[in-house]
This record gives structure tokens, sequence and C-alpha cells, in this order.
């Protein structure tokens, strides 16, 4: 085999190593959940079919590969033996080398080579509080639209008492749906699903829950600002992808909140109390009970856009 056959060859073997590397790699993140490190989840379905589309072109490469080798020899050597009828290799108007010299082709094909490189030999960690420093962290402070409260009543069936409790705007009232039923369990516990929502609901509405016990995971975080005794413990929350993610929590307070290590997982739990934050009353946790915790395999939350229709 000469090498105006190889060249071509070789090629079709580097694609098709890209794509099979690439549509193996998305799918064993997909597979394991550990796209989530990188993605929300109303996103995975997309990089699903993205996945699937580069599978379909791995297949169509494949195929050239499989043709290639195949091939006549005469095909990979036009210039043999085409003087005996009169014309030249350049009088096909076609080229079987690959367009642009061999730097170009690295350079093209370590666009595709590098991230997979990095994907497969880095380990997959998600950030912590560290990166809450650069950040700042968000408490879910919203302060209103201003609009009128009663141009958003709130339906259903609800005591009357606590529909008066959290009267809302018009942009609040998803959120007053919400801190009703908060209001109404015994125990708020901040799981992973809305934990964005119920920070929200009840730092809008905070004064209504004082005195109610809640209980919550996260890291523990500290900034300047905040007294002796007091600490931040939060999430990170991604929106779209691994580069907007911002950390959220609630202030805790507790006469030993110095023997609690930064970035170290606690699970707390305590009472609400209110408290001033960059001139926002908000609702802190006076801790009663606090137990070591580790990180969830994915320790993101996501923002659920579509939380006021899932209410009941």
């Amino acid at each position: 085999m000469n090498a105006s056959r190889i060249a071509p060859l070789l090629h079709h073997v580097v694609r098709l190593a890209i794509l099979l590397g690439l549509t193996a790699y998305v799918a064993y993140l997909s597979a394991t959940g550990q796209i989530l490190l990188f993605i929300a989840p109303q996103l995975v379905k997309y990089v699903d079919l993205a996945a699937g589309c580069m599978a379909l072109f791995m297949l169509g490469q494949l195929y050239l590969l499989i043709r290639s080798f195949r091939a006549p020899a005469a095909a990979w050597d036009c210039g043999h033996g085409h003087d005996d009828h009169g014309h030249s290799h350049d009088d096909h108007g076609h080229s079987h080398e690959p367009a642009g010299g061999p730097v170009k082709n690295v350079l093209v094909y370590g666009l595709f080579v590098l991230p997979l490189l990095l994907g497969l030999l880095l380990p997959n960690e998600a950030f912590a509080g560290s990166l809450a420093h650069n950040k700042g962290m968000n408490l879910g402070v919203f302060t209103g639209s201003g609009m009128p409260a009663d141009l958003a009543r709130l339906d259903g069936t609800e005591d009357p008492d606590l529909k008066q409790l959290f009267r809302s705007d018009t942009y609040n009232r998803d959120y007053a749906k919400l801190g009703m039923l908060l209001y109404k369990q015994d125990t708020i516990a901040m799981s992973d699903e809305w934990f964005i929502e119920k920070l929200q609901a009840m730092n809008t509405f905070a004064d209504n829950f004082q005195g109610k016990k809640l209980q919550i995971r996260g890291f523990v975080y500290r900034e300047d600002g905040l007294a002796a005794n007091q600490l931040i413990i939060g999430r990170m929350a991604m929106t779209h992808c691994i580069a907007d993610i911002s950390p959220y929590g609630i202030i805790a307070e507790a006469d030993n909140a110095g023997g609690y290590a930064n970035d170290s997982w606690v699970t707390l739990t305590g009472t609400l109390a209110t408290a001033t934050y960059h001139e926002q009353k908000v609702v802190k946790l006076m801790i009663e009970s606090a137990e070591p915790a580790s990180a969830p395999e994915i320790p993101y939350v996501y923002p659920d856009w579509d939380f006021g229709k899932k209410l009941k």
C-alpha cells in the first residue's frame, strides 16, 4: 500500500476514533448521572440527542473507512497508467489527499482530542464553598415588584387567615403558595428539590417563618460581616451549566459556630428567626443540633422554573 493511500485511510481512522471517543464519553456521563456535574437536568435531553447524532456520524465515518479499504488500488494511484488514455491526474478535477498540511490537520483534530483527553484524564469534581468567595453567597432575597398585594389573590381553599399571612404581588404568587405549604409542615426539610424556591419563599415572607423548625444539609461557608457565632450553610446551584453555578444558603447561628470547619458538610436542625443581611431581612437558623454529613454524589441544586405549576 503506497503513501497516497495510507494518508486518507489515516484521516478516516482518526476521525472515527474521535467520534467514537466523544460518543462513548457523553453516553457514559449520561448513563452514570455524572452529566449533572456539568449541565442542569433540563438540558440532558439535548445532550443525549447530540450523542445520538454523533453516533450516526460515527457510523457514516465507519462506512467511509470500509469503502476506502475496498476501493480498487488504481483509484488511489490515479497517475498510474493515465498517460495511456491521454489525460493526467489533474484532469479528474479532484484530489484524494486531505485538505491542508500536517500542522493544520493536527490543530483541527486537536480541538476535538484535547477536550476529550481532559474529560478522560481529569476527575469529575464538584465545586464547593471555595467558589463562593469569588461570587458571594445568595440568600434568595427578593424585594418584590412593588405591585399592590391584592392584585394577586391566592386561589384554593386554604384558611383565609393563612392567605392573609401570604398576601403577595403578582410576581411572588407562586412563592406565596409554596410558603403556605412550608408553613404547615412540622419541620421544613431543605431537600434538593425546590431548594432555591423554598429559600426564596421563606425570605420573601421571613416574618411568617419565625419559630418554625428547619433541617438542612450543606457546606459551611463564612464571609466578612458575619458575627463570630454565625456561619452560612450553603449549596451550589446550577442554572444551565457549570459556568453559571452560584452559592445559595441560610445564615446559621450557634455559640460554638467557630467549631465548624469551612467547606465541611453538616446537617443542621434548628428554629428559624430573622436577621439583616446586606440591608435585607432574611431568615436565619438558630442551630439546635448538628451532625457531620457527606457531600452528595451530585452536590448541586437546580432551579425549577415551572415549580408553580406543580404546586397542589
